[in-house]
């Protein structure tokens, strides 16, 4: 898995990963105290996969500033990352 980028962000950032067979993903962010932001779902052949996140929660509304964790997971492995949103 890939840091962010760009991070700290503004508008929007992207989240990347590697997959190295066809498998399912699920990417969430988190806020400091644990609660879902947002959920985003797929599956993809073995490849570089770009998530982006327009910082905005699942209901649409815009979030605030801070830090935010998100987490992939895949059947084979999990990892987790930082990320700031700056308004």
């Amino acid at each position: 898995m890939l840091q962010n980028y760009p991070n700290p962000f503004n508008a929007g950032t992207v989240i990347s990963f590697n997959l190295k067979d066809a498998t399912e993903w699920k990417v969430t962010i988190y806020n400091v105290m644990g609660q879902v932001v947002r959920t985003f779902e797929g599956a993809d052949d073995a490849a570089s996969v770009r998530v982006p996140w327009d910082g905005r929660d699942r209901d649409g509304s815009t979030v605030a500033s801070g830090v935010y964790f998100y987490r992939v997971i895949t059947p084979k492995w999990n990892a987790t990352r930082k990320m700031t949103l700056v308004r």
